[in-house]
Order: structure tokens, then sequence, then C-alpha cells
């Protein structure tokens, strides 16, 4: 059996934890210290580099800011634009230099090129660099250009290999910020659930906005794309495979919860919507209680299964809710469908809370 950490070793291993922890809850921070080194990295390696290239040093790194991304991928992708896009910005200003056209024309000209290039699809967010490279080479490349076409092209192309191997070598691999957009997703979803809850019993209480809660689902969702992207070509993504598959599920089970409480949500409405058309069509789209119809005791049952699937929906990140959570939902479910048929009769087969229970039964199953 290894000796027990000294008071030395214990803090410099929480230190350690504490440091990695951060770290994983902050992934900008990851991503700027390895852009930085890689552009010291790049500016080392073409200070280095034969002839003229040296005399133009600083392109090397800008290849590397510009290549390292979130992710392998798109910093592969990154790089790839991007010396495609310097390249076709060179070219650019290249032809227009070898035409009879004086200095203010050619200007006007290579930029008009370079911004129509820049749309091309398969440049992305990198054709910007396009008019950006025409303008250096036609305005710094002037005396010496084909020295300093294949310097700027070669020395940011480098530079952003340079990029690319050290995301290779530190691959990110976003896990942390995805749980934490899904639970922000589970909790907008809860609380959506809970405003429900509060509109069935209290007249005077308005139908929440979705709008929270649909902004909260495009985070998570962008999240979880991202988290996806980043394992791949990613060699650390083995050692984490439980988490991810983890997380995946997770996210399956959170969206599925966002969107049934939309569709609880849309069924209190119309049953709200409802309610106004029996009533005098003069008042229509004005306020109606959301369960006019219903007796107090039924009214409570509602606004007790929305609380109830809000509670087991504040559970679904990590392993999912607890066992007495779904239990209690369910109970809930049932003492609602049980109040429901108690006040049926034959000229009303269906009442507007019928909505809110077919809306919240697949909680049960999700």
């Amino acid at each position: 059996m290894p000796p027990a950490p000294g008071p030395v070793g214990g803090a410099l291993r929480r230190a350690r934890h504490g440091l990695l922890a951060a770290l994983a809850g902050r992934p900008w921070i990851g991503h700027a210290l390895r852009t930085t080194a890689a552009a010291v990295l790049a500016w080392l390696a073409a200070r280095l580099a034969p002839g003229s290239w040296s005399e133009y040093p600083y392109y090397a790194p800008l290849g590397a800011v510009v290549a390292t991304s979130l992710t392998v991928r798109a910093s592969t992708r990154r790089a790839g634009q991007a010396a495609l896009a310097i390249a076709l910005g060179a070219a650019i200003a290249r032809v227009v230099d070898l035409t009879p056209l004086p200095g203010l024309p050619a200007l006007a000209v290579v930029v008009l090129a370079g911004v129509l290039v820049a749309h091309w699809r398969l440049l992305g967010d990198m054709g910007s660099w396009v008019p950006t490279s025409a303008l250096f080479v036609l305005v710094i490349g002037g005396s010496d250009p084909l020295d300093y076409v294949s310097a700027y092209v070669g020395l940011t192309l480098l530079g952003a290999s340079i990029g690319v191997g050290v995301n290779a070598l530190l691959p990110p691999l976003p896990l942390t910020p995805g749980e934490r957009a899904l639970a922000a997703l589970a909790e907008a979803a809860a609380s959506h659930l809970d405003e429900l809850a509060e509109a069935v019993t209290a007249d005077d209480r308005p139908l929440p906005d979705p709008a929270a809660l649909w902004a909260a689902r495009a985070r998570a969702d962008a999240a979880v794309r991202e988290t996806r992207e980043a394992a791949r070509a990613n060699w650390t993504a083995a050692r984490y495979r439980q988490w991810r598959e983890r997380q995946a599920a997770a996210a399956a089970r959170i969206d599925t919860a966002a969107g049934i409480a939309v569709d609880v949500g849309r069924a209190v409405h119309v049953a709200r919507a409802v309610q106004s058309s029996r009533g005098d069509p003069v008042t229509s789209g004005v306020h109606v209680p959301v369960a006019a119809t219903l007796d107090a005791d039924a009214r409570q049952h509602v606004a007790d299964a929305l609380r109830a699937a809000a509670a087991l929906v504040r559970e679904l990140p990590g392993e999912g809710p607890a066992p007495e959570t779904t239990q209690c939902f369910a109970d809930a479910l049932d003492v609602l469908r049980a109040s429901l048929a108690t006040g049926r009769t034959a000229d009303t087969p269906t009442r507007a809370a019928d909505a809110v229970v077919v809306a919240l039964a697949p909680l049960l199953t999700g």
C-alpha cells in the first residue's frame, strides 16, 4: 500500500484538481493558453526560417491565432480555410498588380474582388481574409511581390499547422459547459411548469412566456453539439466515454422534457382559448381563468401535477430522477385523472384540463 500523501503533497493534489476543474468549467481559458502557446512556437519557428521568410516572422503567429479553435476538427478546418483565403487574396492582388491600373483604381478592384470571393461558402468564416490578404500583398508586397507572397502564405500556413498541432496535442473536450447548459435547460423547463401551476390556481396570473425556455434549449443544443464535435479526432475522448454517454442520455431526456413543457403551456393556452370561446363572443380574446369550469379541488390537482412534473424535470440532469420523484409525479397524474373523470358528464365527455394530462404523460416514459 503506498504511503499516505503528506500535507504538502495533499495541498498540491487539491490545487491541481482545483485548477483542472476551473479549466474544465471555463474552456475559453484553455483556448487562450493553447492559442498563446501556438503563437509563441510559431514565432520561434518563423525566426528560424531560411531566406527572406525570417523578415516577416509575425505572419506565423497570425496563422496560429487564426487556426486555433475550441475543437481539433474545427481547428483543422479553419487552418485549411485560412490558408486558401490568404492564397486567393494574394492571387487577386498579383493579378491586379500586373495590370496598368494606377494606385486607387487598383485598390478598388482588389477590395471589390476580394469581398466577392470572400462569400464563397467553402471559405466559411475565414472568407474575410481574402480582401485582407489582397490588401497586404498589394500595399506591402509591391517592392518584392514574389518573396513577400511566398513568405506571407507560407508562414501563415506554418503557423496554422502549429496551431492545429497544439490543439491535437492538448485537445479540448468541453463536457463541463455541456453539463451546465443542460442543467440550465432543465431548470428553465421546471420553472416554466411551476409558473403554469401558478397560472392555473391564480386567475390573475398570466401564462409564462416560453422565450426563456426556447433560448435555454438553443444554448443546450449548441453546447451538446460542440461536445460531440470536440470528441472527434480527440485522443482523450475515450477516457471520458462513460461521461459522454451519460451526458448524451441526459441531453435526450432534458430536451424531451423541454418540449413537453412547451406542449403543456400550449395545452393550457388552448384550454384558456376554449373557455373564452364558450363565453360572450364580444369578450373573445379577453383573459379568462384557465380552469373556470373546474372546481377548486380539480384546479389544485392540475397545479399539483404540474409542480410534481417540475420536480421530476429538475432531477433529469446526471443520472436522472430518483424513483420516489418519478412515483410522486405518477401519483399526482393519477389523482388528476381521477379528479377529471369524476366531473365528467354526457354533455362534457372531455374537459379543458384533459389536454394537460395528455401533454404531461410522456414524462413518465421519456
